[in-house]
């Protein structure tokens, strides 16, 4: 999965990639292996390919991280490129149409039924891709019309989800 993150002016690529049960992960032109486990609430536990091991704290609001790591705090916006993908979609799109998983994944739950309204932004269903939990959100205010996918389903790329009919 790739993302761009935002901190003291910059803008950094990362690439994470799952490896065993850590992760490969790739920090402008730089590769490192890590666990991160989750130690607490907000606690995590680091281990680098190298044998160092690190305890950080990390809050997160929208796309802000907080990451605490002994004296020093940084704060990094992290955009996933596919969510700006989506969101140039659902521009596309409108207010309504066939909503599809933008990676392949696992339906964790579905939030809505058929015959529902639905507002801009509600939730229509969690995605996990890359044990991350991913809310799927109506492009606009519309009715349920279909639905295509039940919890515990796994979908591919481009997998039909929900169809919303726009609110005119």
């Amino acid at each position: 999965m790739r993302f761009i993150a935002r901190h003291a002016g910059q803008q950094i690529p990362i690439e994470v990639e799952r490896l065993g049960s850590g992760y490969r992960v790739r920090l402008g032109d730089r590769w490192l292996v890590a666990d991160l486990v989750n130690a607490g609430p907000y606690l995590r536990s680091l281990r680098l390919e190298d044998g160092t091991q690190l305890s950080l704290v990390h809050n997160r609001e929208g796309n802000t991280h907080q990451i605490s790591l002994a004296d020093s705090t940084i704060h990094v916006d992290l955009t996933d490129p596919l969510s700006l993908k989506r969101k140039r979609r659902e521009d596309e799109l409108g207010e309504g149409g066939v909503i599809r998983a933008m990676m392949p994944g696992r339906i964790v739950r579905v939030m809505v039924g058929k015959g529902e309204l639905v507002r801009k932004g509600s939730v229509l269903l969690v995605l996990e891709a890359m044990k991350m939990e991913n809310e799927i959100q109506a492009p606009g205010d519309g009715t349920v019309d279909q639905i295509f996918v039940e919890a515990g389903q796994t979908v591919e790329s481009g997998a039909e989800l929900v169809h919303v009919t726009s609110q005119i």
